[in-house]
This record gives C-alpha cells, sequence and structure tokens, in this order.
C-alpha cells in the first residue's frame, strides 16, 4: 500500500467520523507523493457533504469574520479571565509561578494573532486544548486578511504651470517663491 493511499484513508475516516483534520499536515506527511493526496482529498471533499456546523465554531467564525480573535472569542465564551487562563496555564507546562508573567504576554500575543502559530511548542497547544476544551491551534490559524488600503490617483497627461502671486509687500517683489516654476 502506498503512503498516500493510506493517508488518504485515514483522512477521510476522520473527516467521515465528524472531525475536522489538517490536510496541510497530511500533506506534509505525504511527502513528495502530496500532488496526488491532494488531488484525491479533493475529489473526495466535492463530492462529499459539508458535517453541519457546531453553533460554537459559527460563532467562532462570526466572531473573525467581525475581525475579532477567535481564540478571545473562545476564552469569552468559556468565561475564563484571562489572567485565571494564564496561571492553570502556567500549571499545566510545570512552570514556576515567577514566570506566570512571561507566560501572559506570549499567550495575549498568541490571543490577539500577534504571534506566528508556527513557534509555538506542541506542550502549550496540548495545554491549551485541555484548558478550553477545543482544537486551539487550529483556531489561532484564523487571521482576518489583512486590511488593503487602496489608493487612488487621477491620472492626467497635464503639465501645470505655477506662479507663485504673494499679496501684500512680498507682491511688489517680482522675485519668485524658491521651487516654483514661473512662466
Amino acid at each position: 500500500m502506498r503512503r498516500w493511499d493510506s493517508l488518504f484513508d485515514e483522512f477521510a475516516g476522520s473527516f467521515a467520523g465528524g472531525r475536522d483534520p489538517d490536510l496541510r499536515e497530511f500533506l506534509a506527511r505525504a511527502g513528495d507523493e502530496a500532488p496526488v493526496l491532494a488531488r484525491l482529498v479533493d475529489s473526495f471533499l466535492a463530492g462529499s457533504e459539508p458535517p453541519p456546523p457546531e453553533p460554537e465554531r459559527l460563532e467562532l467564525m462570526r466572531a473573525w469574520v467581525r475581525g475579532e480573535p477567535p481564540l478571545l472569542e473562545l476564552r469569552k465564551t468559556r468565561r475564563l479571565k484571562r489572567g485565571e487562563l494564564v496561571a492553570r496555564l502556567t500549571g499545566l507546562l510545570g512552570l514556576a509561578p515567577a514566570r506566570e508573567q512571561k507566560v501572559a504576554r506570549y499567550y495575549h500575543e498568541l490571543e490577539t494573532g500577534l504571534l506566528e502559530p508556527s513557534g509555538v511548542d506542541a506542550r502549550v497547544w496540548d495545554a491549551l486544548r485541555q484548558l478550553l476544551d477545543a482544537d486551539v491551534r487550529a483556531l489561532a490559524r484564523w487571521r482576518p486578511a489583512p486590511v488593503q488600503a487602496a489608493v487612488a490617483y487621477r491620472s492626467a497627461d497635464v503639465t501645470v504651470d505655477a506662479v507663485y502671486a504673494p499679496e501684500g509687500p512680498a507682491a511688489e517683489s517680482s522675485v519668485p517663491a524658491r521651487g516654483v516654476r514661473t512662466g
């Protein structure tokens, strides 16, 4: 049996079982067979009925659409204060209470989307999953699209010659202002 074949069976079984398998993980495990696996999964998903969304997941997606961090929304739905979560997280990680402030800073950055999730240790993800009873790692990947500020300029093929015409005492002088072309 080829590697992509067993990975596809694992992915399809996980999806059919109502779980949300991370395709990127499966493709990474497939190595150079990833293109074959990707085509199989694409065909499979195109012909599959999507699972009904969980109400909590809908709320997290709505928060994301509003531009609010899903991890923050998840913590709020769990009615956990950040300080309480950080204290419990510090304990689960086996860190000294003196490190709680550092954990708080990193958690805040993670929760608000300022910390790149790929650099977070697996033990932290496991502890957060235990504390929040959710796939926190997947939620941390949800990033709002960066704001695209469209800049519009009026384009014209017109050259304008400006003449400086001061009022008052300077008007009597015929010296043009610096940097202004006259003529």
